[in-house]
């Protein structure tokens, strides 16, 4: 009866371990091995908070996304800043004042010409909750949600885009975040931590990020 418990808890088992494989693939954006499209340089958009324009958004949450972006923009100069061909843009000259969800093509046109760039990855920041609590026990789990898209300028191509959304949570409500729990040490993330994370996911299924 004990060999049998045992054989049916390795099963059980090994059943999540491959289910969370699969979860974590689900976002996956297929993308070949080596880019098709010659790329002369990258202009880098600072990372735009969505704001809901009819002050739907509270102040406190307002300003947490004003303050998460900056610190997105930080994480994207860590993770890109040794790549060639990168230019990061400064804020006015990418979304002079406004606070709108996208870039319009002729708007991005324009910014890639003056960076001498054909390529442009723009960002935007939905949701930066911070963790309250500490690493080893919370209230409230981090929370990031962002996604990215990178275009050629010329006919609008998107090359690459992704989205991450998560809120992190204890084993005991997601047995299946098992496999990534382990990789962060078992302990409660900061939203920089988990922006980090999930930037480091995202952008490294990009083949066009990648070293070049």
């Amino acid at each position: 009866m004990k060999f049998f418990q045992r054989c049916t808890m390795g099963v059980a088992v090994c059943c999540l371990a491959l289910a969370a494989g699969c979860a974590q693939k689900e976002d996956l954006v297929l993308a070949a091995k080596e880019p098709a499209v010659p790329i002369t340089g990258i202009a880098v958009l600072p990372v735009r908070p969505v704001i809901e324009a009819d002050d739907g958004q509270p102040v406190a949450g307002e300003k947490m996304l004003l303050d998460g972006s900056q610190v997105m923009n930080d994480l994207m100069k860590e993770m890109l800043a040794g790549k060639s061909g990168i230019r990061f843009v400064a804020e006015p000259a990418a979304t002079q004042g406004r606070r709108t969800a996208d870039v319009n093509l002729e708007t991005a046109r324009r910014i890639a010409a003056q960076q001498g760039c054909n390529v442009v990855l723009e960002t935007t920041l939905s949701r930066y909750n911070e963790r309250v609590g500490s690493e080893y026990g919370v209230k409230q789990p981090a929370a990031v949600t962002f996604a990215y898209r990178l275009y050629e300028v010329g006919d609008g191509r998107v090359l690459c885009h992704g989205r991450f959304d998560e809120q992190q949570q204890s084993l005991m409500e997601n047995l299946l975040a098992l496999p990534k729990a382990q990789s962060r040490g078992l302990v409660w993330l900061t939203a920089e931590e988990l922006a980090r994370d999930g930037l480091q996911e995202k952008l490294g299924e990009c083949p066009y990020l990648g070293e070049r």
